[in-house]
């Protein structure tokens, strides 16, 4: 891993990634563009996300795209695999099982196998700790037994990542299962049950669900907190100029419900469009936390009171300890309306909804041209290795 002397000459860069589904799509019309200008920027053609972000991070659908990136993929190679893997992995179950979740594990499992292997090494599967992850990396899971999320990383610093404790390295247990646990979003997908060893030779047994049942739908804020807390080992220098943190979204329906409607629908749905309700309350809070603690370049409005908390006294008020971008969108009732008349379908940007991609690329490109501007970047040097310590 390298060092930098001077981190202000280099400083650590953030890339955070929301849950979202096949909304992931989105996401990466965003990515496709930031890659395209920072290669511009750098005279490099090849350049990868990589190789500008030191710690990149994501929940559900975003650590799908964050594991890709860390081991140093283009955004170009990882849309071919979204388009690809869709089909093949949200393919209804059948029978009983449909009371329980909609898609079996089985062809994500497969995919993810397949994807996440040692280079050179078809027979060994890379683990959170392999050599062959180019950036930090955040996958957020959550324990389905006690309910607290965890925010996993391959910093060697971590406390659960020593090999010192009574339980092993966290760094051993193999990538495609976090990943695929990270995405294994209730009523969509079954749980995800890892064994850990342990050091008496018997097995522990967790079972996880997505990430995004969790404060850390959006990851920006977790991320930050563990490249600086002193009690997790990376200890990241705050400051505008020695911090970049970029969230990007994967595009929002906003709950909206006419008065009155949640008293007449069943308790199902009304449990169900609690929890939709919450999530979006959540990530919005986490985003708005992250104005505030950095200086804001870009993002849309929070509210009517607050504005987008660019350019105003909240943005210009110092200490800042990092500058923050925020890349995401409402959809319009105009896109929901265009989405309904290519459809015929009433299932608007749902996260399974496979007729939604082509209007997803598009609008994610259009969000993209307008929202991404090279100069909110730092100019500076390349990241060698992973990145440095504080």
């Amino acid at each position: 891993m390298s060092a930098s002397a001077d981190p202000t000459a280099s400083p650590n860069r953030l890339l955070a990634l929301d849950g979202g589904g096949i909304r992931g799509v989105f996401t990466l019309e965003i990515l496709a563009r930031m890659e395209s200008l920072l290669r511009k920027r750098y005279a490099r053609p090849e350049l990868v996300l990589a190789e500008y972000f030191n710690f990149i991070g994501g929940t559900s659908t975003g650590a799908i795209i964050a594991a890709f990136l860390a081991r140093g993929a283009s955004v170009e190679e990882i849309q071919v695999q979204y388009l690809e893997m869709a089909p093949r992995i949200f393919r209804p179950v059948k029978g009983w099982k449909t009371i329980r979740y909609k898609f079996p594990s089985a062809p994500l499992e497969k995919e993810l196998r397949r994807l996440f292997q040692e280079p050179g090494d078809s027979e060994k599967l890379m683990t959170l700790g392999s050599d062959a992850l180019r950036t930090f990396l955040m996958l957020v899971v959550r324990d389905g037994s006690t309910g607290s999320a965890w925010p996993l990383t391959n910093n060697p610093k971590a406390m659960y990542n020593q090999e010192t404790r009574d339980m092993p390295s966290n760094l051993d247990l193999p990538l495609w299962q976090l990943i695929r646990a990270s995405a294994a979003a209730p009523t969509f997908f079954p749980s995800e049950m890892i064994q850990v060893p342990r050091r008496d030779g018997g097995m522990v047994d967790f079972e996880f669900i997505d990430g995004g049942v969790s404060p850390y739908l959006n990851p920006a804020l977790a991320m930050y907190l563990h490249a600086t807390l002193p009690e997790y080992g990376m200890e990241m220098p705050t400051g505008e100029d020695k911090m970049l943190l970029v969230s990007v979204g994967t595009g929002e329906v906003p709950p909206v419900h006419q008065p009155g409607q949640f008293a007449s629908i069943n308790r199902i749905g009304g449990a169900l469009r609690t929890l939709k309700s919450v999530m979006s309350s959540v990530r919005v809070q986490q985003d708005y936390i992250c104005r505030v603690l950095g200086r804001c370049y870009a993002g849309g409005p929070l509210d009517r009171e607050l504005g987008s908390l660019v350019d105003t006294p909240t943005a210009t008020r110092q200490p800042k300890h990092f500058r923050y971008m925020r890349y995401d969108h409402d959809f319009t009732e105009e896109e929901q309306a265009e989405y309904r008349r290519r459809t015929n379908s009433r299932s608007v940007f749902s996260l399974d909804n496979l007729k939604s991609i082509p209007l997803l690329q598009e609008i994610g490109s259009r969000i993209a041209d307008e929202q991404v501007d090279i100069a909110h970047y730092p100019e500076a040097a390349l990241h060698e290795g992973r990145v440095a310590y504080g």
